[in-house]
C-alpha cells in the first residue's frame, strides 16, 4: 500500500448547470451521455488544476450516489422506500425515494463500461471509482416485498456482493487505481431494518463490515478505501452517532488500505476513537465540509491534524473533504467557487503538513495489500 496519497476527495462533485437541467427535464440516451462526457472532462480538469493526485468522474453518471448499483443490475424498485433527512437544526427537511429489492438481481451492464472507460478516456491521471456498500441496501428491505424476491436477507446480500465483486475485479483489471466503498448507514443505529436486534448492535455492525469487505475479495493491485459518514442529502444528514460508540468494532473489522472518516462537526465526536484503527491503515480526516459554503481556516485544520496525530502517527494520516459535494445530482447548497476553494484548501494543507502530494497510488499495483493487525492505542 502506498500511504503517500495525502490529499483526497470523497467522490461526488457539483454537477454543472447544463447537466442538472438536462437531468431535471428527463434528457436521456445518447444526448445525456454527451453532456455527461463533457461534464466529466471539466471535472477532471478542475481536479487537475487544484492538484488532486487521484481524480474521479464526480459521480456525474448517477442521480444518487448509490445508483451505480441500479445501473448495473435489475431487480430494484428505485423509489419505493421514502427516506427522511435532517437539517442542521435537527428538523426533518428532506425526503426522496430509496431502492427496494423486488426481484432476483440480474446483471444488465458493467461499471467498467458505464463509468471507468469514459473516465480513462478523459485523463491520464490515476482514477478513483466509488461503490456503495452492499449493506446499505438492507435499510430498504421491505417485508412482504423483498422477502418475496429473496427468502432471506443473506441470500440477497450474496447476490449483490457477487455482482459488485465482479465489477471490482474488472475495474482493477482495467486500470482503476483506487476503489472506495461508501457506507453512511453503519452509523444509523436507530434504523430497525438495518439493526433489527437492539441487543446485538455491535455484532450486527461487524457482520455488515465483513460482508461489505467481500466486494474486494480477489481484488489486487489497487488501493482500497471505505468512506464512513452520517448521510448527506443536499447538506442534510441522517445520523448523529459519534465514532466512539462503534469504533472498536468497526475499525477492527474494516481491513481497507484507507478509512475516509467524516470529521467536519461535533456529530463525529473526538479523535480518541482513532486509537482503534489497526496498524497499516491510513486515516483520511474529512475535515473540510461539503455541506456549507464557509471556508475552513488552515490553522484550524492544522490544529485538528495535530490532535489526530496523538492517536494515529502523522505518516498514516491524510486529509480530504468530509463527504461528497453532490451525493444527489441536485448538489449541496454550496457554490462552484466554494467547491474549488475547499478542494484547494485540502491540497494546500496536505502540502504544508506532508510535503509533496503528487505521488499517486500507482505503487499499490506492485503488490497486494496485506491485512493489518488490529491493536488499540491508548
Amino acid at each position: 500500500m502506498d500511504n503517500r496519497l495525502r490529499a483526497d476527495n470523497v467522490g461526488s462533485l457539483l454537477r454543472p448547470r447544463y447537466l442538472r437541467e438536462a437531468m431535471d427535464s428527463g434528457v436521456d440516451g445518447a444526448e445525456l451521455g454527451r453532456l455527461q462526457d463533457r461534464a466529466v472532462r471539466e471535472a477532471v480538469e478542475l481536479q487537475r488544476e487544484v492538484g488532486l493526485p487521484v481524480v474521479s468522474d464526480g459521480e456525474f453518471r448517477r442521480r444518487l450516489w448509490y445508483h451505480s448499483v441500479l445501473a448495473v443490475c435489475d431487480g430494484f424498485d428505485p423509489d419505493r422506500f421514502e427516506r427522511v433527512y435532517t437539517d442542521a437544526q435537527g428538523r426533518a427537511a428532506g425526503r426522496h425515494g430509496g431502492p427496494v429489492v423486488v426481484e432476483k438481481l440480474r446483471r444488465k451492464a458493467s461499471q467498467v463500461e458505464l463509468e471507468l472507460e469514459p473516465l480513462l478516456e478523459a485523463t491520464d491521471l490515476p482514477v478513483k471509482i466509488t461503490q456503495p456498500s452492499p449493506s446499505h441496501f438492507l435499510s430498504y428491505w421491505t417485508e412482504g416485498v423483498s422477502d418475496v424476491a429473496y427468502e432471506t436477507r443473506e441470500a440477497f446480500m450474496d447476490d449483490l456482493v457477487a455482482i459488485m465483486n465482479e465489477d471490482a475485479r474488472a475495474l482493477a483489471a482495467r486500470g482503476a487505481s483506487y476503489l472506495q466503498l461508501d457506507a453512511p448507514k453503519y452509523t444509523y443505529f436507530t434504523d430497525e431494518r438495518l439493526y433489527p436486534d437492539r441487543d446485538r448492535l455491535g455484532p450486527q455492525l461487524a457482520e455488515y463490515v465483513r460482508n461489505d469487505l467481500r466486494v474486494f475479495e480477489g481484488v489486487s493491485g489497487v488501493t482500497t478505501g471505505m468512506h464512513i459518514c452520517r448521510g448527506n442529502y443536499r447538506g442534510m444528514y441522517g445520523s448523529s452517532t459519534p465514532y466512539a460508540e462503534f469504533a472498536e468494532v468497526l475499525f477492527s473489522e474494516a481491513r481497507y488500505d484507507r478509512l475516509l472518516l467524516e470529521y467536519d462537526d461535533a456529530r463525529a465526536g473526538g479523535f480518541d476513537a482513532l486509537r482503534w484503527v489497526p496498524d497499516g491503515v491510513t486515516v483520511v480526516l474529512g475535515l473540510v465540509s461539503t455541506k456549507v459554503p464557509e471556508l475552513e481556516t488552515r490553522d484550524d485544520l492544522l490544529r485538528k491534524i495535530e490532535e489526530a496525530a496523538t492517536y494515529v502517527p502523522i505518516e498514516r494520516l491524510a486529509i480530504s473533504t468530509q463527504c461528497g459535494f453532490a451525493s444527489a445530482y441536485e448538489g449541496n447548497e454550496i457554490g462552484f467557487d466554494d467547491q474549488r476553494h475547499k478542494l484547494e484548501l485540502v491540497v494546500d494543507t496536505a502540502r504544508e503538513v506532508w510535503g509533496d502530494v503528487e505521488d499517486p497510488v500507482s505503487a499499490a499495483r506492485e503488490s497486494s495489500p496485506s491485512a493489518p493487525s488490529a491493536r488499540p492505542r491508548r
